[in-house]
Parts: C-alpha cells; sequence; structure tokens
C-alpha cells in the first residue's frame, strides 16, 4: 500500500474534516433555535401563570376581608351606621372602597359617603355577573372608571343574605394601579406583562400602565387569546413583533399575557450564527496552518523517533533528534509500547510501594545488598522519609543485628538473601537491632521474583511489625507473675491469721467473728492498693480507712507527715492498726466514754525509718499482763528484725503505748512476716 507523508494525510484529514463538522454546527444551530424558541414560549407561560397566582392571590385576600365583613352581627340585625363603621375600619388609610347594594341599582352604604348621605344609583349589574353571582355566590367585576375620578378600579364581590327580601351584593373595589403594583415583582427584566379583563379591555400592564389601563386590547392579539393557555406571536401597538405567552383564570376570567420582543428571542440565534462562522473560518485556516508545519516536521521525524521509542522501551538512553521520518505508522508503535511497558511496572510498583502497610523490600542484586525500599521499609529502619526518591533507585541495606529464637542470623540466610536463592519463607519472626540501638520485632514472608524464562531475577520481602505485640506479650507475662506473687503473699497472710485466730480463739463463733473482722481490715488495705495500682498506699489514709469502721474518728489524735507505703508495709500496717483498735475498743481506751487515741508518727535518718506511735489515755487503768494473746504475738512479730522492722508494746497505767518502727528504704523492707502454721 503506498504510504503518504504526515502532511497530506493531515491536510487531508482537515479538508475531509470541515465539511461534516459545519454542517454539524448547521444542524446544532437549528436545534438550537428550536430549543430557544420553545425556552422562551414555555417560558413566557411560566411568566403569566405566575402573575396570574400572585394577582389572584390578592383578589382572594379582598374576597377574604368581604367573607369577614359578611359576618358581621350588625349586617345580620340591619344595623347599617354599625356595619358602616366596621366597613370604614377596614379601608381606612387605603385607597378601597366598600360599597353594599342591591340587586337592583340602589346603594345601602358606600364607605365614601357619610351614613345617611343620599346615595346616587349605581350601573345595574351585567347578567353574566349576576348569574355567577347567584351561582357561585361571587364574582371579579371587569376594569371601570370612577365616576369621581378618572381612575380605573376593578371589584371583588359577593353576595350575602339581607336581613329581610332579597338578598344583598356586598363588593370591595381597588384602583387598577393596585394590581399593577402587586404584580410589579413577578415580572421579568426586558418584559412586558399585561392583565387584560373578560372583555378585552386592560386591568394593569408593566409598563405605559396609565396610558392602557380600561383600553382595549389590539383585536388582532386579542383573537389569538383562545382557550386556557398558549403562545402566539403578534404585533403590539407600536408595530413590533412580541412573542407572548398568556393564561386564562377561571376565578377571574381574566386573561393575563407576558411579552417580551421576537428580536430578543432571535438574538441569541443571530450571535451564535456569526460565532460559529467566524471561529469555524478561523478554525480552518489555523488548522490548515498548524497541519502543513505539523506535518512538514513529523515528515522528517517519523523513522527517528520510532528508534528512540524503541530505545525507550528496552531502557536505554534516548539521544535528542534532529533527523525527520515519514512513519506515523512506526511512530503511534513505537511509542505505545515503549510508554504501555514503562506506565504498567512504574505504576504497579509504585502503588504497591506506597499504599501497603507493611514494609516492602525489593532487590535485583544478587547478594541483597542492594535494595528498593517502600516508606513504610525506611520508617522501620529509621530512615529519612520526607525526600521522596524515584522508584527504580536502589540503596545500600542497612547493617543490623538480627535475632531468631534467640539465635543470630547472618545476611546470608536471611529471607531475602534466601529468596534470591529461590526459597519461600513465610511468617517468621526476627528481632532486628538498628543502628541506633532501638530493637523492632518483625514478621517476615519472602518470595522470588522471576522472569519470563523462569529464572529468578530478583526477589521481595514483606514485614509487619509487630514489636508493639511483642510488648504487649512480655508485659501481660510481667504482669501475671507479679499476680502470681501477690496472690501467693495474701494467700499466706490469710493463712496465718486464719491459724492463729483459731488456734487462740475459745469458741468456733468467737473465732469466725475474729477471722471475719481481720480479713475485712486486710480487704480494706486491698482496695487502697488497688486503687494505686498496687504502687503503694498513704500512711493517713490507711490509719482513716482501718479505724473509721470500728469507732469514730473523733476520738483519735492523728498527726505526722506525709508518707508512702510500700504495698507489704501497707499491709502489715493495716493488720496492726486493725489490731490495736480492736483490742482498744475492748480493753483500752476505747471501752469507755471518755478514752482517746493518739497516733503520731515521723521519718527518722536517710534510711527513711518509719518511727510509728500509738498511744492510749482516758481508758481503765492498766495493770500487769500474764500472758499475751494472739493479737499481742501478731503485733509484736509484725515487723521482725530480719527486714529492719521493730515493735514495742508498753503497757503504762494510763494505757497502752505501741511504737512500731521499720525501714522504708530497702526493696524488701515491707515483707509482713506471720506466725508460720505450727506442726
Amino acid at each position: 500500500m503506498p504510504r503518504r507523508s504526515a502532511r497530506s494525510h493531515l491536510l487531508g484529514l482537515i479538508a475531509a474534516a470541515v465539511i461534516p463538522v459545519w454542517l454539524f454546527a448547521a444542524y446544532l444551530l437549528v436545534q438550537y433555535a428550536v430549543h430557544e424558541r420553545s425556552r422562551f414560549e414555555q417560558e413566557a407561560r411560566q411568566t403569566a401563570r405566575q402573575v396570574s397566582l400572585v394577582v389572584e392571590g390578592e383578589l382572594a385576600n379582598l374576597q377574604t376581608t368581604l367573607n369577614g365583613l359578611s359576618k358581621s352581627p350588625a349586617l345580620a340585625n340591619g344595623d347599617l351606621e354599625a356595619f358602616r363603621g366596621e366597613a370604614l375600619s377596614l379601608v381606612e388609610g387605603t385607597d378601597r372602597i366598600i360599597v353594599l347594594r342591591d340587586l337592583g341599582r340602589n346603594q345601602l352604604l358606600n364607605t365614601e359617603r357619610g351614613y345617611g348621605a343620599d346615595l346616587p344609583p349605581v350601573e345595574p349589574m351585567p347578567a353574566g355577573d349576576l348569574e355567577k353571582l347567584r351561582a357561585s355566590g361571587n364574582f371579579v367585576s371587569d376594569v371601570f372608571a370612577s365616576k369621581d375620578s378618572k381612575n380605573y378600579r376593578i371589584a371583588v364581590a359577593i353576595r350575602v343574605p339581607a336581613p329581610t327580601g332579597e338578598d344583598l351584593v356586598l363588593s370591595i373595589s381597588v384602583p387598577t394601579a393596585r394590581i399593577r403594583n402587586v404584580m410589579m415583582p413577578a415580572v421579568p427584566e426586558a418584559w412586558t406583562v399585561g392583565i387584560g379583563d373578560s372583555n378585552g379591555n386592560y386591568v394593569a400592564r408593566s409598563s405605559s400602565h396609565e396610558e392602557m389601563t380600561g383600553n382595549p386590547g389590539l383585536p388582532e392579539y386579542l383573537e389569538k387569546i383562545v382557550g386556557r393557555s398558549g403562545s402566539f406571536t403578534s404585533r403590539n401597538f407600536e408595530g413590533i413583533t412580541l412573542l407572548a405567552g398568556y393564561y386564562r383564570s377561571s376565578y377571574s376570567n381574566w386573561f393575563y399575557t407576558a411579552n417580551v420582543p421576537l428580536s430578543e428571542v432571535q438574538a441569541p440565534l443571530w450571535r451564535s450564527l456569526a460565532a460559529i462562522c467566524g471561529i469555524g473560518l478561523l478554525a480552518l485556516l489555523v488548522s490548515i496552518a498548524l497541519g502543513y508545519v505539523v506535518g512538514k516536521r513529523f515528515t522528517g521525524a517519523t523513522t527517528d523517533l520510532a528508534a528512540r521509542a524503541e530505545a525507550l522501551g528496552q531502557g536505554r538512553t534516548v539521544e535528542p533528534m534532529s533527523t525527520t521520518v515519514t512513519e506515523f505508522g512506526a511512530i503511534a508503535q513505537a511509542l505505545v509500547d515503549a510508554e504501555r511497558a514503562i506506565a504498567e511496572r512504574r505504576y504497579e510498583l509504585e502503588t504497591v510501594l506506597e499504599t501497603v502497610p507493611a514494609a516492602v523490600w525489593f532487590t535485583y542484586d544478587p547478594k541483597a545488598l542492594q535494595v528498593i525500599r517502600n516508606r513504610f521499609a525506611a520508617e522501620l529502619m529509621g530512615l529519612p522519609t520526607d525526600v521522596r526518591k524515584s522508584f527504580g533507585s536502589p540503596d545500600l541495606v542497612i547493617n543490623t543485628v538480627a535475632v531468631k529464637d534467640g539465635h543470630t542470623v547472618s545476611r546470608e540466610d536471611r529471607p531475602l538473601s534466601r529468596a534470591m536463592r529461590g526459597e519461600l519463607t513465610d511468617n517468621e519472626e526476627f528481632a532486628y537491632t538498628l543502628p541506633s540501638g532501638i530493637e523492632r520485632f518483625l514478621l517476615s514472608s519472602a518470595r522470588p521474583i522471576r522472569g519470563p524464562g523462569g529464572n529468578i531475577i530478583g526477589a521481595v520481602q514483606i514485614s509487619l511489625d509487630i514489636t508493639d505485640r511483642k510488648r504487649g506479650e512480655e508485659h501481660r507475662k510481667l504482669l501475671v507473675n507479679e499476680l502470681n506473687h501477690r496472690v501467693k503473699n495474701t494467700l499466706s497472710v490469710v493463712q496465718a491469721i486464719a491459724s492463729q485466730t483459731i488456734r487462740n480463739a475459745t469458741t468456733l463463733p468467737e473465732a469466725g467473728r475474729i477471722l471475719s473482722s481481720r480479713l475485712i481490715s486486710l480487704a480494706k488495705a486491698h482496695d487502697i492498693l488497688t486503687q494505686k495500682n498496687w504502687s503503694g498506699a498513704d500512711l493517713d489514709d490507711l490509719i482513716t480507712a482501718s479505724i473509721k469502721p470500728h469507732v469514730p474518728i473523733e476520738r483519735f489524735q492523728i498527726s505526722g507527715e506525709k508518707v508512702w507505703l510500700p504495698p507489704n508495709v501497707a499491709l502489715s500496717c493495716a493488720l496492726a492498726l486493725h489490731e490495736l483498735t480492736t483490742n482498744a475498743i475492748k480493753y483500752g481506751a476505747l471501752s469507755n466514754a471518755n478514752g482517746r487515741v493518739s497516733i503520731s508518727w515521723k521519718l527518722v535518718g536517710q534510711q527513711r525509718r518509719l518511727e510509728l506511735e500509738w498511744r492510749e489515755t482516758g481508758g481503765p487503768t492498766v495493770g500487769p499482763i500474764e500472758r499475751k494473746g494472739f493479737g499481742t504475738q501478731l503485733l509484736e512479730r509484725i515487723f521482725d528484725s530480719d527486714s529492719g522492722g521493730r515493735v514495742v508494746l508498753t503497757f503504762e497505767r494510763s494505757g497502752l503505748v505501741c511504737v512500731f518502727r521499720v525501714n522504708l528504704s530497702e526493696p524488701n523492707e515491707a515483707e509482713a512476716h506471720f506466725p508460720s502454721r505450727e506442726t
């Protein structure tokens, strides 16, 4: 098949495209003209309809006024003087007139005349209005001239029952200027809206109202207003051809017309025609010029451009082009193939690297020392990610220490290196130590990348950061061990208390009561420690919690600096305070109404040694103690010498004095030592 230059093809394409484009433009222009004409006709009808709604609403308001007035008791009783006063209150300060008449020519009331004045006869009602009044009870009049002025008015009337005899007619009239003012907000700019009565006389007009109101419209215009709604073209009084839309109201039998000069409708069409012709001619000239210039350049560039497109697809350097080629087919195919090969690989890998919520490494280095990493991988390795490198630019791996199952793993045995050897790895956990000293735990999988022939050309590794999960597991193990330790200590304490309570009790009910009291005290201490996450307890809070359930706090004098007790020391102090309180209630200062207890403490020395004194006064006289009970034994052994603690009990005649000391600075200083089970 013979081939032609690109310039020849371009010129032929332009010539072949111009005629269809112009024909299509002509078709669009015709369709546009039809559409615009239809749009203006619809807009004219809609405008006429909207104006009718506004005006008919005003007429309905006038009828509503009459309906309300017709319910007057004064009218029903025939009291026209009182009824006139009510009517005057409705029209006072306005241009409205209310008239009450019979079906003949007699006026019974007119708000423009005083009560009792002679009222002139009026024109008899037209037969059509009278028939409508009898049928529907209301009607809207045609435009009429006021006898006392040159103004034209319209009226709304309703039928009302007379106190005696034939029904009466109650009407309210307004100047036609009022109708014009009501409709003006609904009149679009550049449009003329007219309202005509049932006889074809103008009621109101948006322009030249004073000249046109009360006058008949053009016969050729009026004869086209047929039916409820429609549109037509006609000349006006000035001889201008108009596009008109009309609507006839069933309520008032008036017609409403919206008019716009036909030239306004056709103006966009002529402007569009001129613009299309001008743009088409200009486009033809520009296209021919561009076709000639571009075709001439393409003719000398096709072969060279095709060679460079092939080089681009193969990844070789593309030199600047200075020659011309004539083959459009070679250009298009070479460019499409090259762009497709590059775009598919680039978009695929860039999307994966930047959106996958995991660290990804690619390598095409047999030793896996050169890697391409995504943003997540760079963040995990502590590398900067503010500068985006182009895809395909490899970096050297960083020096990390990898550990798996407690053994250090060399770089050759890591997932990416193994994948380069064809191995598949799935969900292997590694602990990596970065050069910064940060340790990260990764869950890694790796796969080889194979070429079209099945040979390995690279590898990819995907890793999930499970550092938080591993640390969470370690933290949970630590918490479980700590919980086991505290539970064992608590059970030892409960075992010792239960054993000694039962051993020293005289009856089983007494043992149960004493054991329950001591366990409740222990539980309250546990509550305080639990509120502080077992970090310790405030001594003042602990004292209050230990004594308040047994005796009013007002019988105690408590003083001392703020001291924070370790958990085990807090439990020991709670038990000691419980024993002292119950002993004071039974035998000491709290056994009568006058005794008091003083509790004071202080910290001594750099070792932060706590010294707490319990002193009772005002109770029964204390005598020599012949035998120590379990409570006394418990107090003396709550802090033993091994933990640096000591309890001293002094039975003075004024009351018991108990002093116990414990070193708070040693790690195990607060361990409570209870009597072990004896065999």
